[in-house]
């Protein structure tokens, strides 16, 4: 008989499990033969965007553990957005340069912010379907689409909301230079006050600002047109793939 896994092995088991989902989920040759895709959206292009959601969305545990402290920071940010807006209208260069666009900015950015947390709690979600299984991991591709099954329908497409909003915002050049700027200097504030602002308070939003700057390289240089086009199809795969699951259920 199979001894029990430990909370961590199962958690880590369905993180890599779904992340290989993903891997696979977002091979070129698979997905050109499904979808007529824009010229600009090569294998090169479909790998940095597939790193950049394994990277920075869905990282390995390995990677993942060191910047927990971060993440609870950065979630603390989330639930008490008036800290993070105080700090700016100290900032009476922060204002002069960026006014009455301050709120729109922040609130834009915390919203970005939350939709790579709400991945996080997708992944937390399915943990609790692994528990109740009890499967031992590491888990297969089976396994882990068992668990998206479990969940409710609405849970599955509020993550499939989550994504393409996600991409919407990355997919707006200007709205992300504008948060990026104001995000920098932000952070360059809370550090010139390192008696208020802990290292780990600071990280929180570099690892948010981390994930907007990778994140907004994912449309560079293609036409506006292709990108419109490439997240309906990413939409598009996610659904598919969502529908087949509950088809078979």
């Amino acid at each position: 008989m199979a001894s029990k896994a430990s909370e961590k092995e199962i958690l880590n088991g369905v993180i890599i499990g779904f992340r290989n989902l993903i891997y696979d989920r977002y091979q070129y040759a698979e997905v050109a033969s499904k979808y007529e895709i824009p010229d600009s959206f090569d294998e090169e292009r479909m790998t940095l965007y597939r790193d950049f959601f394994l990277s920075q969305v869905y990282p390995h545990p390995k990677n993942r553990e060191p910047l927990e402290a971060a993440f609870r920071s950065l979630d603390n940010y989330l639930t008490h957005p008036e800290k993070l807006l105080r700090i700016l209208f100290d900032s009476a260069a922060i204002v002069f340069r960026h006014g009455s666009s301050i709120p729109r900015l922040l609130a834009a950015g915390l919203k970005a912010f939350k939709s790579f947390r709400t991945a996080t709690d997708f992944e937390t979600k399915l943990v609790r379907k692994a528990k109740s299984s009890g499967k031992i991991p590491p888990y297969s591709a089976e396994d882990i689409n068992s668990f998206i099954v479990a969940l409710r329908k609405k849970e599955i497409d509020d993550f499939v909301v989550n994504t393409t909003n996600l991409l919407e915002l990355l997919y707006d050049k200007r709205l992300i230079r504008e948060i990026i700027t104001i995000m920098q200097e932000l952070i360059a504030r809370m550090r010139k006050s390192r008696k208020t602002y802990s290292d780990v308070e600071i990280g929180g939003l570099e690892i948010g600002l981390k994930m907007l700057t990778e994140g907004s390289q994912l449309f560079e240089s293609i036409p506006a047109t292709d990108q419109r086009k490439i997240i309906e199809i990413v939409v598009a795969i996610e659904v598919e793939v969502l529908e087949g699951l509950f088809g078979e259920k």
